[in-house]
Order: structure tokens, then sequence, then C-alpha cells
């Protein structure tokens, strides 16, 4: 399962010194967290995959005095109207097709190449082949990219790990480490409404919520010690407990937990957390070797 650790190796989050993260958007899915560093200065927002809701898109704009350019080719019109968002009925892709066009043609046909820019994308799989072909210096025209990419193991609503194959994990492998020449992952978080994936000793999320800080940001940088999810995240799935990303590599170790537990809580009021912790660690493993043994299915949403 070389190929599996290498997919995952990609995704190992960063951090820098003191910086600050920003919440915007719903509570729960749609909303997305960011480095709160330069978005004062966002002139464009590019956003692709609009369905029907535009609070990510209206925050962003009411906070930072910006417009956004919202494309999505499913839906007839925009959520809401507002001068500031506008909208097209078209898609994104690798290539323009009927109905579909590449970020590129769009940043070119409203004349924003010399413009701060930030990029969203939901477009439920289209993301893959999209960032797979787009050309860097488009890429890194942008200041942050907030992406949720999707499938990872499975398409659902089937968790059968239909996408795990070499050749599709070696592809989306390819995308992160592209993005990454650029930019650095600052944020991570899994969506709840799919469950992960037990392989090979590594458990994959299927649907995740990144968001990539482009390196002009970063002055010295290290591996990201914070503890996913954070208190700026929220359940896509409401009613479901969150995804708890305790694993590599997203997790910073069970010592730096610990500290981190005890610095938020004090010895009285985090003790009991630091049982569930080592509770938690434990049935990990347990089900982890109980997938092994094909006693169990090798999905669980802990």
């Amino acid at each position: 399962m070389n190929y599996i650790y290498k997919f995952l190796k990609e995704l190992r989050p960063y951090d820098q010194l003191n910086s600050k993260r920003i919440r915007l958007g719903p509570q729960e899915d749609g909303g997305y967290v960011m480095l709160d560093s330069g978005l004062e200065d966002i002139e464009v927002l590019y956003s692709y995959g609009v369905k029907d809701n535009s609070d990510f898109e209206l925050m962003f704009c009411e906070k930072f005095n910006a417009i956004a350019r919202l494309y999505d080719h499913t839906v007839d019109t925009a959520p809401l109207k507002k001068e500031f968002l506008i909208f097209k009925k078209e898609g994104v892709g690798p290539k323009k097709t009927e109905g579909l066009n590449t970020i590129e043609n769009h940043i070119n046909q409203n004349g924003d190449n010399n413009k701060r820019l930030v990029l969203k994308m939901d477009v439920e799989g289209a993301e893959w082949d999209t960032l797979f072909h787009i050309p860097n210096p488009i890429l890194d025209l942008f200041e942050q990219i907030v992406v949720e990419v999707h499938f990872f193991h499975s398409v659902m609503p089937d968790s059968i790990g239909i996408n795990l194959s070499k050749s599709k994990i070696d592809k989306k492998t390819t995308v992160i480490k592209k993005i990454n020449n650029s930019f650095y992952l600052y944020h991570v978080h899994a969506n709840n409404y799919n469950p992960l994936y037990y392989i090979g000793g590594f458990k994959l999320p299927n649907s995740m919520e990144l968001t990539f800080v482009n390196k002009k940001y970063f002055k010295s940088v290290e591996y990201s010690k914070n503890i996913f999810p954070t208190k700026f995240d929220k359940p896509n799935n409401p009613t479901r407990a969150d995804i708890k990303l305790h694993f590599w590599p997203f997790y910073s170790g069970i010592i730096q937990h610990i500290i981190y537990i005890m610095n938020r809580n004090g010895w009285e009021g985090g003790w009991r957390e630091l049982v569930k912790l080592i509770y938690k660690c434990f049935e990990t493993k347990w089900k982890a070797m109980l997938i092994k043994m094909k006693l169990r299915r090798p999905t669980s949403y802990s």
C-alpha cells in the first residue's frame, strides 16, 4: 500500500506561528475555514459549485468588499440576488465543452489576470480533472484555495472502495502534489456524510474540505500541531458527530494532543477527556485488527 502512503503524505497540514483562522459560510455543509490574513485585499472570489446556497460567497464579499463570480451548470440561477454575486450557468472542467469551461478561460474572459483572487470549489468530483489540467501559472494566481475533494475511496452511496486502485489514487496524488508546489495545505476537515475506510494500516476519509494558502504568505512553516477538527469546524451533517482526524497525516500525535487538552481544560477539566482519548486509541487499534482479520467491514465513522 505504498501508493496510499504517498497520497496521504501530500495531505499533511502546515502552520505558521500565530496564524489565525476564520470560518465563513454556514455552520454546517458549505462553510469553510481560511487563513485570516490578506483577505481584505482580495478583489474577486471564483466560486465553482453553487447549488442552493451562497452563504459563503455572501459572507466573504460583504466582509472583505469583494465580488464573487459564481459558476454552476446544474442550476438556472444563484440562490441569492446581489450586485456583487455574478452568476453564470456554466460548469468547470479540464477543457471547454457544452456547458463547461476552464478556470483559465473564465479568468481571461473576465480580465481578472492581474487581480487578487481566491478560488472555492465544490463540484462533486470534477475537481480532480479540472485541477489536473489547470496550468500552473493560472493556479498560482490564487491567494487561497478552498476545495472540497471527493471520492478518495468510494463513489457514494456505496462505500466499497471502488476508487482505491493504484491508478486512481496516483492521479489524486499528482493533483495534490501539484497544488503543494505553490501552496501549503493549511486546514483540513473531513466531511462526515461519508465514512472512513481502513486500508493497509491507514485510515482514509472519502471527502474532505481542504484550505491551501499561497506560499508567499508564509515566512516560516512547521507541520501543524492543531488537533482537527478545530473549534472553527462544524459537522457537514449536523445529525452526526464530526469525524476526528486523530490519525496520520493529519494528527500531530497523542503527546501533543494531551498537551492541547491540558492547556485548554487544565487537569480538573481535562482528565475525563484524556480517558476518552486513551479509550479511543485502544478502540481504533481493536477495530483495525478486526478489519485486518476480515471480521468486520472496513468502513467506520471513527
